[in-house]
């Protein structure tokens, strides 16, 4: 619908209805929503998001800040999609994304204080619907699923749909393209999505539920979060009366304990109150206090200096004060749970728009400005000398999310998704790390353990059989790589050889055509069966490349989930194509070697053979690096 208000004036009015309340647990409880005498607290929130819609295209944000028992839950800006609609913290819905997960870690804490499963009881005893790889010895528990350190490589195929009607069940959706197991639990941190979606599927086999019936029978309607809802596209998500969900959403995810949630800012509120005040809310009890401690402790980091993992929450430090949080964001949404446990204090902000993640940061600074306060006069650190191991520290590091996936979406994480690191030693001793625009310096503290030179975080080395092989940045894990794996030296590499290799499958054809034409001498049958041999190797490249563009192509023009989302079964077959090219340029390569050491042909014969045949060689050992091979070995 066109909007018929100025904003200025919208986000006035919108305030005016949404903004500003503050009540006492009680008071939230029996639906109160009057708005009460503004605190500090509210002004704070009113300036921040009312700023925060201003400063970034975003349509609307809800707030919800429980202090003790005070709670705070204010909406501004308009619903999605909906421009004469006012946001109301009690009844308009947001995605939430990844902050779905908060809701799918506490049921399946649940699930742990009714004596169901041990935190480190193997998974694999209690699943039903799927069999996890036993790639290890050692078995996956739910500490390691709700720490994110199963194992697992990253799989992004299968997590969303651009339509409701492809949501498939959960059991489904975790029991096709299990993802390999890259390395043995406990190792290494590296969120997935698969790893809460699994959980949700170890709770519907253990309660005999399905999951959304669970966690809403359990968490939901307890908590009095009466708006929630894991609905795949809920009617209220866009309330204008003439619009439906699907016309303007092209994201659901099918895997919804790990970003299916829809919420209001007064049900997070409620969920909040749960986490802050042991296991209550509004009287109502979900876990023990002695479950919510458990959640609330660390269960997992790389090393003492570096914030690590809670169950299922992430540990942030600002000075003295420690949290635990939960971001997460879809296609237009942006959200941020967050509690203080120390301070009894939590907040919720979720915004939409085009710059969404913008606007809601810009709020859950100013609160963590308020709450967690940071002191950054701090002296800036200088080295003690050149840190130990010095030479070996140097180089490119890629995220492990690239170099552990085993499968073909390694080359989309590879091009379309983060951006590698890249680290020198200067002369005074200072590591110095650049990710794209970014900058920082670092001090060794102790052997490969660094501190920023200004911030209060870490960055880690960690090594395997005595090589250094990743570095740690916080949490996120990258590997080194070499020199032959950087995309720009993979990018020329690519063109040389390609420009390389098409002068024998252009240039043979037409030498051979030119010498009938004129009727010259043909080459001897050792060079033309060559020739041939290494042709096929060329076509399989060719035919690849074809094969590949004409699935997308088909495969976007029909009525099915995309082919990134869920390819369909067949897709495989395109990667047969090149494994038999493979095949061809083995035996292009023995007619090479062959000739040099017989010395047949002319000199400029082999030359240009076996530079071609070094060409396609060189193109298929890097369709093999991204796994786009038949017989993958990476």
């Amino acid at each position: 619908m066109p909007s018929t208000l100025s904003r200025r004036g919208f986000l006035s009015r919108s305030a005016a209805v949404g903004a500003g309340t503050a009540v006492a647990a009680s008071g939230l409880a029996s639906g109160s929503t009057e708005p009460t005498q503004t605190t500090s607290v509210d002004a704070l929130i009113d300036d921040a998001a009312t700023r925060a819609l201003a400063d970034h295209d975003a349509g609307g944000l809800t707030v919800a800040v429980v202090d003790g028992d005070e709670v705070h839950t204010s909406g501004y800006g308009h619903a999605f999609r909906s421009e004469d609609v006012p946001v109301r913290a009690d009844e308009t819905l947001f995605r939430v994304g990844s902050v779905s997960k908060v809701a799918t870690w506490t049921a399946a804490m649940q699930v742990v204080d009714r004596g169901q499963i041990t935190l480190d009881a193997p998974v694999d005893d209690h699943l039903e619907t799927v069999d996890l790889p036993e790639t290890y010895d050692e078995p996956i528990t739910l500490e390691h699923l709700a720490t994110h350190t199963p194992g697992f490589e990253v799989r992004g195929r299968g997590d969303s749909a651009r339509e409701p009607e492809y949501i498939r069940p959960l059991a489904e959706a975790v029991s096709t393209d299990v993802p390999a197991r890259v390395r043995p639990p406990g190792e290494l941190h590296q969120y997935t999505n698969y790893a809460a979606a699994l959980t949700g599927q170890l709770i519907a086999d253990i309660s005999g539920q399905r999951f959304g019936s669970f966690v809403t029978e359990n968490v939901l309607a307890p908590l009095g979060m009466s708006n929630s809802t894991f609905q795949p596209a809920p009617p209220d998500l866009v309330p204008a009366e003439e619009t439906a969900v699907e016309d303007v959403v092209s994201f659901y995810s099918d895997v919804s304990p790990a970003s299916g949630l829809h919420t209001t800012g007064t049900d997070m509120a409620r969920l909040l109150q749960a986490h802050l005040h042991g296991g209550v809310a509004d009287g109502e009890r979900v876990l023990s206090e002695r479950a919510i401690d458990s959640m609330h402790q660390q269960w997992f980091t790389p090393h003492e200096r570096v914030d690590g993992m809670a169950f299922g929450l992430f540990e942030r430090s600002r000075g003295d004060t420690r949290l635990v949080r939960h971001g997460g964001s879809v296609p237009q949404f942006a959200a941020e749970f967050a509690l203080i446990p120390e301070e009894d204090v939590g907040l919720f902000v979720v915004a939409h728009g085009n710059e969404a993640s913008g606007a809601k940061q810009e709020v859950v600074d100013a609160l963590f400005d308020r709450f967690a306060p940071v002191d950054s006069s701090g002296d800036r650190r200088t080295p003690d000398g050149m840190p130990e191991r010095a030479d070996e520290l140097e180089g490119r590091y890629r995220s492990v999310n690239t170099t552990d996936t085993v499968s073909a979406e390694k080359l989309v994480y590879g091009l379309l998704t983060g951006q590698p690191v890249d680290v020198r030693i200067a002369d005074d001793g200072r590591l110095v790390t650049k990710q794209g625009d970014r900058t920082d310096e670092w001090v060794e503290v102790e052997p490969l353990v660094f501190e920023h030179v200004e911030d209060d975080s870490t960055l880690l080395f960690r090594e395997t059989d005595g090589e250094v092989t990743h570095l740690l940045s916080g949490l996120s894990a990258y590997e080194q790589i070499g020199y032959h794996e950087q995309l720009s030296v993979q990018g020329w590499l690519t063109v040389a050889a390609s420009v390389i290799a098409l002068t024998g499958l252009v240039g043979w054809p037409a030498a051979r055509g030119w010498r009938r034409y004129r009727g010259g001498e043909s080459p001897p049958q050792s060079v033309t069966r060559a020739r041939w041999v290494a042709g096929a190797g060329l076509a399989g490249l060719l035919l690849f490349v074809l094969s590949f563009v004409g699935v997308i192509v088909a495969v976007a023009s029909m009525d099915r989930p995309t082919l990134f989302n869920r390819p369909p079964a067949w897709f495989e077959v395109v990667f047969v194509v090149p494994t038999l090219g493979v095949i061809a340029t083995a035996g292009a390569v023995a007619y090479a070697a062959r000739a040099w050491l017989r010395d047949d042909w002319s000199l400029v014969t082999r030359v240009h053979y076996s530079a071609v045949v070094g060409a396609m060689s060189v193109l298929y050992w890097l369709l093999q690096y991204w796994n786009l091979l038949w017989v993958r070995l990476g």
